[in-house]
């Protein structure tokens, strides 16, 4: 049972990098993109990524959560909150994403800042629970 937390552990730190990732990739896209209609059908093919990547991390947490017999301390119901409202996040994101008319000029300019916003308190969700599990 220790070494399947412990396996599980790994992966799970490993993803959540992998994640923070993600959103740099994700924000560096939106940043640099000149033209709607490339940007959004770049933006559909990399959206499943996210979306593995963030429920990867929490597959991997319900495991460890198994292996310590389904224990509910302070940092688990902290860790499925912010699985929960990333995801929120990641979905508002992609449903004004799905909407964009990309046949308005502007398209894109009014879209960058919401999606950076959003992107941006995705990150610090990210790494403020990265520190305070590293550093509880």
């Amino acid at each position: 049972m220790d070494m399947m937390y412990d396996a599980s552990l790994q992966i799970h730190y490993g993803l959540v990098f992998i994640w923070m990732g993600i959103i740099a990739f994700n924000a560096a896209m939106v940043q640099l993109s000149v033209n709607a209609a490339v940007y959004v059908r770049r933006a559909r093919i990399a959206m499943p990524f996210s979306v593995m990547a963030l429920f990867a991390i929490a597959f991997t947490g319900a495991v460890m959560m198994a292996a310590k017999h389904l224990d509910f301390t302070v940092e688990n119901v902290a860790m499925i909150a912010a699985a929960i409202v990333l995801t929120v996040l990641e979905s508002r994101r992609y449903k004004v994403l799905r909407r964009l008319r990309t046949k308005v000029d502007d398209a894109l300019e009014l879209y960058r800042p919401f999606a950076l916003k959003i992107l941006g308190a995705e990150l610090l969700l990210t790494l403020a629970m990265t520190l305070w599990m590293e550093f509880r």
